[in-house]
């Protein structure tokens, strides 16, 4: 299993096998001092295959408390891979940042094209600089 990568010893979200759509787990913080904080959807247990021309989306929500309504920030990054590629596990898939405005707490939602993708995922944070 994937250990705790993010400098919070916490995770957007916990090991998840591979489906069409994930939504974020819980909300840390991004916002205010830390400002700068990224998300890398990582391969979990076993790794994490996807197919050629497949792509993963990742769309950032934020809120101002942790247990409030989190909304879409209109930051999504979409990677699309021009070959199979097959992820080992802890290989970064793709990344998202939250901007230094960001609202004090964010979640990251996952989602594949690929329905035929395989292994797991986990959306851990870190920190820019």
């Amino acid at each position: 299993m994937v250990k705790n990568f993010g400098f919070y010893k916490e995770n957007f979200t916990d090991e998840s096998e591979a489906a069409a759509s994930i939504s974020g787990t819980r909300g840390l913080r991004v916002g205010g001092a830390l400002g700068h904080v990224y998300a890398q959807c990582i391969a979990g247990s076993g790794g994490f295959s996807i197919a050629a021309g497949k792509a993963v989306t990742l769309t950032g929500k934020e809120c101002d408390t942790a247990t409030g309504t989190y909304a879409a920030n209109g930051v999504t990054v979409v990677r699309t891979f021009a070959a199979a590629e097959t992820f080992a596990e802890g290989d970064v898939i793709a990344e998202i940042h939250f901007p230094s405005y960001a609202k004090e707490y964010g979640k990251v939602d996952f989602a594949t094209n690929d329905s035929g993708a395989t292994g797991a995922i986990k959306i851990v944070p870190n920190a820019m600089g």
